[in-house]
């Protein structure tokens, strides 16, 4: 059997180093993991967007379970696809669902409105051609009230795409501050 501890530290911006210490408490056996962490700042000025999640389930958790247990973000379950040690990309059967949830914050808000204004543009490129064969385009006018503060969650077939390694790319492009953050991930359709 094995024990899964979650704990959230609150850490102030800048360059952490993480680690993991496990022993056997039935032998000697003793293993440590250990990974560089950087904190971002999101300070109130400047676009920033949380890391670009691919993940095999994002589903909504009851009531009883918002914001507790093992990969629930808020009001959804995003269980990110962890990617192999051999440095290729994360891989999805053709019968299975590619999820993608990001966080954006500090979205500038309209003094007269009180509403951001902001564009979301999602691509999915085939890596070996560099050309996106899914487009898709949101803006915070249809999303209803949106405030400086925005998630996203898209969800694509894999079915839709041919076997193959892809980049998602979400360009967000605020209408009011004129910034735009545009992060990617890769993942492959077998």
């Amino acid at each position: 059997p094995y024990t899964t501890l979650f704990r959230s530290i609150p850490l102030r911006p800048g360059r952490y180093r993480f680690d993991v210490v496990v022993k056997d408490v039935n032998g000697d056996r003793v293993g440590t993991w250990s990974r560089g962490v950087v904190v971002p700042d999101f300070g109130d000025e400047k676009l920033a967007s949380s890391s670009l999640i691919v993940a095999d389930v994002m589903e909504p958790v009851a009531v009883k379970n918002v914001g507790t247990g093992d990969f629930v973000i808020g009001t959804n379950k995003v269980r990110p696809r962890v990617p192999p040690a051999d440095g290729k990309p994360v891989m999805f059967h053709r019968n299975q669902k590619v999820n993608f949830w990001m966080q954006v914050y500090n979205l500038s808000v309209d003094d007269k409105t009180h509403k951001a204004s902001a564009t979301f543009e999602y691509d999915v490129i085939d890596a070996a051609t560099n050309k996106p064969v899914v487009h898709t385009v949101e803006s915070t006018e249809k999303m209803g009230n949106v405030g400086d503060q925005v998630t996203l969650e898209k969800t694509l077939s894999a079915a839709s795409l041919n076997p193959g390694i892809y980049r998602i790319e979400i360009k967000v492009n605020d209408n009011i501050s004129k910034q735009m953050v545009d992060p990617t991930a890769t993942f492959a359709v077998e």
